[in-house]
């Protein structure tokens, strides 16, 4: 427990420092020598952050849906609507912050991303194609219209998941 305040504080404390345009006087000598990386670390780690945090609501997005498409929930046509409506409008979003900086971060993306950049964005544009999809059959407001678009989502996300994601 106490290790892991201390790791929280360390990296609020780094955080904090690196907003207030890095005090290079609390650096270690070994870190100085990488100034150069530090410097685009903070925006790097905001990248991730912010894709991460999209796909979060990717989760959050199709978990409504799936409890409606699996007969967990009743089906509610304008909570549907919603939900495909909010995955539509970020469908496009997260892949920006696949920056090649953003590579060196600790993520769950692997390699593949960047070194094979013609099939990710093949998955991204599936992806964005079935979630538009979807917000279109969302519009009928009837179950059985929405079934196969989100299944063809969720594929989708599984596809991307399998190549270009360490689970």
């Amino acid at each position: 427990m106490n290790k892991s305040l201390y790791t929280a504080g360390t990296l609020a404390a780094l955080t904090l420092l690196a907003a207030c345009g890095g005090q290079n006087n609390a650096q270690a000598p070994a870190a100085a020598d990488k100034a150069p990386a530090a410097a685009t670390s903070p925006s790097a780690k905001a990248s991730v952050e912010q894709r991460e945090q999209l796909m979060e609501g990717f989760k959050k997005q199709m978990g409504i849906m799936a409890k409606m498409v699996k007969g967990e929930a009743p089906f509610d046509a304008a909570a549907f609507q919603q939900a495909a409506d909010a995955l539509d409008a970020d469908a496009g979003k997260p892949w920006e912050h696949y920056t090649p900086e953003s590579a060196q971060e600790e993520s769950d993306a692997k390699p593949e991303i960047w070194s094979k950049p013609d099939e990710f964005k093949k998955e991204i544009d599936k992806f964005t194609t079935a979630a538009a999809a979807l917000k279109t059959a969302a519009a009928s407001g009837k179950l059985d219209d929405v079934k196969k678009p989100f299944g063809e989502v969720g594929q989708s996300c599984k596809s991307c998941h399998d190549s270009f994601r360490n689970e």
